[in-house]
């Protein structure tokens, strides 16, 4: 069809000698010759497996008739499995090619792919693509008719060749067009023969008529007929159909307030810019005109009339702002659940600090705080502010954004036209998967495969205006019964959030407890293991504590401490159910005596299980993705190891009285909860919240193995093909 089409359209140039319709003021013409064509001359998708492996040499031929430029022209592949439905699944742009004698000369280039670059299957499509405007010229397909749904043949049904391959076909044998002809309309398709890539085709002679000049025309203009322009504009262009040659006074430009303007341009090209000395005036009405009796092309020809190209000059007309971004993006999945809100708008804009709504499913209204004196401008885009949650969403539900309209104005006053809404889903956190790799066969195995599991977790500061340990431990450990208070580890008290911190309130407060005390192995300075990295910061580690009974623990380990033996006493009060009560050991009471801690009944456990994943998170080595050099941290019975030090391996315990704690005081949904929050923020988990039953004596005193066997048995069987390994080398661990 496309052929015929063609041929009639170039009979009708031959009559009127330079027939041409005018598109917006600009004149298009002809193609570059009377029988130019472009399509597939030559195809090999499929062959034998054998002398070699199959499907070698994959290729197709292009042609030109008339030597047009091939590089202008995409091949696009089309996946026909499904018929109705034909997916494009490759673009290569299309050689050049060398000009052959076949009969008359044509250019003929070649496309190699590699071995199954071209799908095999039944309807399987090939469209030729002139770039420029995306035009397909044409569209066939193999072993069946396919129609496109999406790329550039979007809603186009190919033509089906009459021939096709095998995976018996012979190798180095494809399928050519044949006969004698101008152009596609005149060959016919052949099986399969010896291939003649870049070269003519098995019996097959090309016919072609004189060539015929075509007139040169204007292919587009910039400003467009009829557009606009800013003020101060002072450079413009003319797009020819063909390289010319251009008079000085080939090009002018006149306007209602500037008058007649002074151009300068090349005096030959295609793509001819074009500059004046003074930038036009706001209001003005202009005329570019190209005249087309001092324009030649190669074989001087003129265009065959001239073209006027109409604009105006004045500012954009001022638009509302909008949203121009937002991360999480709209319809997002697997979001974080302690995840921050970031909205870029189009432009700047001052905002009301009612202006942003977060609803979820599950948590209902969250609060957002934002620093609206902040301005922050996003290149190519204005303002962005990030909006905080300070609190970790449930897993799995789904969230909606709402940017109130009225509340955000750009600079001249305009506020935003519609609310802007935006909907994502929080991650389901499910544990399940999160274990797969664990390899309990061993203790040793146990051990490293854990530690390779959680380690290489997110790294958040200490303190500072972004996410720190405070705002992951104010929301980890908040008081049930009130979102605005916090309940510490030691004392069982609710304190206000932010304003009874250490430093900031008076009277009782709180601060922040190393459940592993940092001088035991990692400093409170800056360096490899200090400030701001793993260790000193890892909230698992972390919890919010009585500023007072944190002092009286200072450093010393967790242990049984009785009252017989000369221990303190540190009282709790009642909350959430616990605590209160004193003068009977251990009753719901903390006891000290300077060389020991023991917590109370209700969180033995909790501190138990955060020294024990310090253990197994920290075995050296450095940090997956900071590279910082981390520590080596032990549990052990044996105090005189248990002794301040920067120096690996470093000590804390008591080991047996840790995993009393640990079976005594069981994780409840307090722990589970606070341990999901965390995982939120950090992306790893403590492996003994979820699995008690992994900490053991034999767990914590085992060695490091030579390699660390990861479990491979939930993966895909497709891609397992052996056991994971992390090369190491044996330590001998003492406690």
């Amino acid at each position: 069809m496309y052929a015929s089409l063609l041929y009639r359209e170039q009979i009708m140039w031959l009559k009127k000698s330079a027939t041409a319709c005018l598109l917006g003021g600009v004149f298009v013409f002809a193609s570059l010759s009377a029988n130019a064509e472009v399509f597939i001359n030559e195809i090999h998708y499929d062959d034998a497996d054998t002398p070699t492996s199959g499907d070698t040499n994959e290729s197709l031929e292009i042609v030109a008739t008339a030597g047009e430029d091939l590089t202008l022209y995409d091949i696009v592949l089309y996946n026909g499995s499904t018929p109705a439905s034909a997916q494009t699944y490759d673009t290569d742009p299309v050689p050049a090619g060398t000009t052959v004698a076949c009969g008359s000369n044509v250019r003929i280039a070649v496309l190699a792919y590699p071995i199954n670059g071209i799908q095999n299957g039944g309807n399987d499509a090939i469209a030729v693509v002139r770039r420029s405007d995306s035009a397909v010229v044409q569209f066939i397909s193999y072993e069946g008719a396919a129609t496109a749904t999406n790329g550039p043949a979007n809603g186009m049904t190919s033509t089906n060749i009459p021939v096709s391959e095998t995976n018996s076909t012979a190798e180095g044998t494809s399928l050519q067009l044949g006969g004698t002809g101008a152009g596609y309309a005149n060959f016919s398709w052949n099986g399969s023969a010896t291939s003649t890539f870049g070269a003519c085709n098995n019996n097959q002679t090309f016919n072609l008529g004189p060539p015929v000049n075509v007139l040169p025309s204007v292919s587009s203009t910039n400003p467009a007929n009829n557009g606009n322009v800013l003020p101060g504009t002072n450079t413009f262009s003319v797009n020819f159909s063909e390289n010319v040659n251009l008079t000085p006074t080939a090009l002018t430009m006149s306007c209602s307030l500037s008058g007649t303007i002074s151009l300068s341009y090349a005096s030959s090209g295609s793509n001819i810019a074009i500059s004046s000395a003074a930038g036009l005036q706001d209001g003005d009405s202009c005329a570019l005109t190209v005249h087309a009796d001092q324009i030649t092309d190669a074989d001087a020809a003129n265009p065959a009339t001239n073209t006027v190209v109409n604009f105006t000059v004045s500012p954009p007309p001022n638009t509302a702002p909008t949203v121009f971004s937002t991360t999480p993006s709209n319809n997002a999945v697997g979001v974080p659940a302690a995840t921050d809100i970031r909205v870029v708008f189009n432009e700047n804009v001052a905002v009301d600090s009612e202006s942003f709504v977060l609803q979820c499913s599950a948590s209902g209204l969250i609060p957002l705080s934002f620093n609206n004196k902040r301005y922050e401008m996003v290149t190519g885009a204005g303002r962005a502010l990030t909006l905080r949650t300070f609190t970790a969403l449930q897993a799995g539900e789904t969230c909606t954004l709402t940017v109130i309209a009225p509340g955000i104005v750009d600079d001249d006053g305009l506020a935003m036209a519609q609310n802007y809404v935006g909907h994502f889903t929080v991650a389901g956190g499910n544990v399940s998967t999160y274990y797969n790799r664990v390899n309990t066969s061993s203790p040793d195995q146990l051990r490293c495969s854990l530690n390779t599991v959680i380690r290489g977790h997110t790294v958040y500061p200490y303190s500072g205006g972004t996410t720190s340990t405070w705002d992951i431990l104010e929301i980890a450990d908040e008081d049930p019964n009130n979102s605005g208070k916090i309940l510490d580890v030691y004392r069982n008290r609710s304190y206000t959030k932010g304003s009874s911190r250490a430093g900031t309130g008076s009277g009782l407060t709180y601060n922040r407890e190393h459940t592993w005390p940092n001088s035991l192995g990692f400093g409170t300075t800056t360096g490899n293991l200090g400030l701001p990295h793993a260790p000193y910061t890892d909230t698992h580690m972390l919890y919010l504590s009585d500023t007072d009974y944190n002092a009286d623990r200072g450093n010393d380990p967790y242990a049984n401490c009785s009252m017989a033996s000369g221990c303190g006493e540190r009282a709790t009060e009642v909350n959430n159910g616990n605590g209160g009560g004193t003068g009977v050991y251990p009753g719901n009471s903390n006891w000290t005596n300077g060389s020991s801690f023991e917590t109370w009944s209700k969180r033995k456990g909790d501190v138990a299980r955060a020294v024990m994943y310090m253990a197994i998170r920290y075995e050296g080595g450095t940090h997956t993705v900071t590279g910082q050099n981390e520590p080596d941290l032990e549990l052990t019975d044996n105090r005189s190891l248990i002794v301040g030090t920067s120096s690996s391996p470093a000590y804390m315990g008591l080991l047996t009285d840790l995993l009393q704690w640990h079976q005594a005081d069981p994780p409840d949904a307090a722990e589970l909860a606070r341990n999901q929050v965390i995982y939120s923020f950090q992306g790893n988990r403590n492996p003994f919240i979820d699995h008690p039953e992994w900490a053991t004596a034999a767990l914590f005193t085992s060695s490091k193995p030579a390699s660390c066997t990861l479990n491979t048995a939930s993966f895909n069987s497709a891609k397992k093909k052996s056991p994971d390994t992390v090369p190491g080398k044996p330590i001998r661990r003492d406690h």
